[in-house]
């Protein structure tokens, strides 16, 4: 069944009121002392889809649940705030929420970590940017799927574990796959076919020159990969190095493959 959306959580939340514990809610929504406060206008003689529409301008919708689940515990309605449980999180949400619970500093290490993984992300794209815009970008690079499971590896890997920590349980209360959640199931053709891969890829260097071309790369790593003396010890690196980093660059060596390897290609999908 679809989740509903907070607004009509609230509205179901409210409607479920009898009119006496309904005039009871907007008595106290109008009586509270925090910042923001709601004007008597707004809420006097307002049906219960106008308070709806208040409580989420005011507080937004994340913080207009907060405040109805207390306000229903001050009038003595305990059960309906039991019943209002706020939707999960999508994973944008979360990892917005992630990154700007980091301090500067850590904020800055992770932007250099997320460059260093070089599966994808360019300096341009997260230099000088807000944690909402490297958001956005690691979406579009990991997917909405994966980008939680990054962002939890970058973490530890800044020395961020409570964050991480924090990151998985939050995913894990959404329902979203956390960093060990992926099952044997779902390995990709590169991790299940590796060894092949490492041993039978004879001509490494067209597909290094597609890797860099793609940003997949650096020319640095492009530089050391294309040092080693053997096929081997090229496909050796490459797998153990940029490909380790994530899907998205496995996807992208795979369509280089078919294309420079067909009939490895077909061979090893027959297996």
């Amino acid at each position: 069944m679809p989740r509903r959306s907070i607004k009509l959580l609230l509205a179901d939340t409210l409607e479920d009121l009898s009119n006496q514990n309904f005039e009871k809610f907007c008595y106290h929504l109008l009586d509270r002392r925090q910042e923001p406060r709601v004007r008597r206008s707004r809420v006097e003689g307002k049906k219960r889809l106008d308070i709806v529409d208040v409580l989420v301008s005011t507080f937004t919708e994340e913080g207009a649940v907060g405040v109805t689940e207390e306000i229903l515990r001050e009038i003595g309605c305990n059960s309906e705030a039991e019943t209002l449980e706020m939707p999960p999180k999508s994973a944008r949400k979360l990892l917005k929420n992630s990154l700007e619970s980091l301090t500067k500093e850590n904020f800055e290490k992770f932007r250099s970590e997320l460059l260093d993984r070089r599966d994808g992300v360019k300096m341009n794209q997260v230099q000088g940017k807000s944690f909402l815009e490297v958001a956005d970008v690691m979406i579009s690079v990991y997917t909405e799927r994966r980008v939680l499971n990054v962002a939890e590896e970058i973490l530890k890997e800044i020395c961020c574990g409570q964050e991480a920590c924090e990151l998985a349980e939050e995913a894990k209360k959404a329902g979203l796959q956390s960093s060990d959640a992926a099952s044997s199931d779902e390995k990709h053709f590169v991790d299940k076919h590796m060894d092949e891969l490492i041993q039978k890829v004879s001509n490494v260097l067209p597909i290094l020159d597609k890797l860099l071309k793609a940003g997949v790369i650096q020319p640095e790593v492009y530089d050391n990969i294309s040092a080693e003396r053997t096929s081997q010890a090229k496909m050796r690196a490459l797998c153990h190095g940029p490909l380790r980093a994530s899907r998205k660059v496995q996807d992208i060596f795979l369509d280089i493959l078919k294309a420079q390897e067909p009939f490895l290609f077909d061979d090893l999908m027959k297996r």
